[in-house]
């Protein structure tokens, strides 16, 4: 009798079947989407991370007179600066030579993430960037030099000729800086992030993609929304503070 019973168990039934295949659909539909925003993370720490050495090598150059133009002042040109420029304690940059080389305040991937293919001579202190690297994201991002602080008012602008020893044009502030990093598709980041001279990082939720062409680098017509510090009231409202 036992033996009769146990065959007609053997299998399941189609309720259970059914059952069971709800299950796995639904471990799917939670489980799936939640380790895609998993594998962004690390990119995103990298982005915030590098905002971070931005923001440590800007308090380095200004600190240290890095270009020696006998201020203490920000460089607020561009992003590859931080690594191209040269000291002024000899004249000319152009060639980086042994005896007057780069001043390298980030690191070379850093530099050739800048999303601005703008060249910033800096009064011939500045080295291309093409001298050193080919322009590429750095773990999926680039970066940017920001235009003005609009916390401050309407035409605070981060590039301002503070004057000096040699004459640079408007690539220095003499108190504040700002930087953006935005990510090259879509599927490599969900956030745009900012940091300024307080050394606090803010992000934004972005659903498009702000890549201009497939050139690199990009260039920053796609991000011009952020390319502004913005007021305070926006900062509250649309940014939220990285922990």
């Amino acid at each position: 009798m036992d033996s009769h019973r146990d065959s007609r168990r053997q299998g399941l039934t189609l309720v259970e079947v059914c059952c069971i295949v709800v299950l796995v659909a639904v471990i799917v539909a939670v489980v799936i989407p939640g380790l895609l925003p998993s594998n962004r993370r690390p990119v995103e720490r990298s982005a915030a991370t590098s905002l971070k050495t931005l923001s440590t090598a800007e308090a380095d150059f200004r600190a240290n007179d890095r270009d020696w133009n006998h201020l203490n002042d920000y460089w607020t040109g561009d992003v590859k600066g931080l690594y191209t420029m040269t000291s002024a304690a000899v004249r000319g940059g152009a060639a980086n030579t042994t005896t007057d080389p780069a001043i390298k305040l980030i690191e070379l991937s850093l530099a050739a993430a800048d999303a601005d293919e703008t060249f910033v001579p800096a009064g011939d202190e500045n080295a291309p960037l093409s001298m050193f690297a080919v322009s590429s994201a750095k773990a999926g991002y680039w970066f940017a030099a920001l235009d003005a602080d609009l916390s401050v008012g309407p035409g605070a602008f981060y590039r301002q000729n503070t004057g000096g020893d040699i004459p640079m044009g408007k690539c220095h502030h003499d108190s504040r800086f700002g930087f953006v990093a935005f990510p090259d598709s879509p599927s490599a980041g969900k956030y745009v992030f900012i940091v300024n001279q307080k050394n606090t990082i803010y992000r934004t939720v972005v659903t498009k993609s702000l890549r201009s062409g497939t050139a690199n680098p990009p260039g920053l017509g796609g991000v011009a929304e952020y390319l502004n510090w913005p007021v305070e009231a926006e900062l509250q409202k649309r940014w939220s503070k990285l922990d």
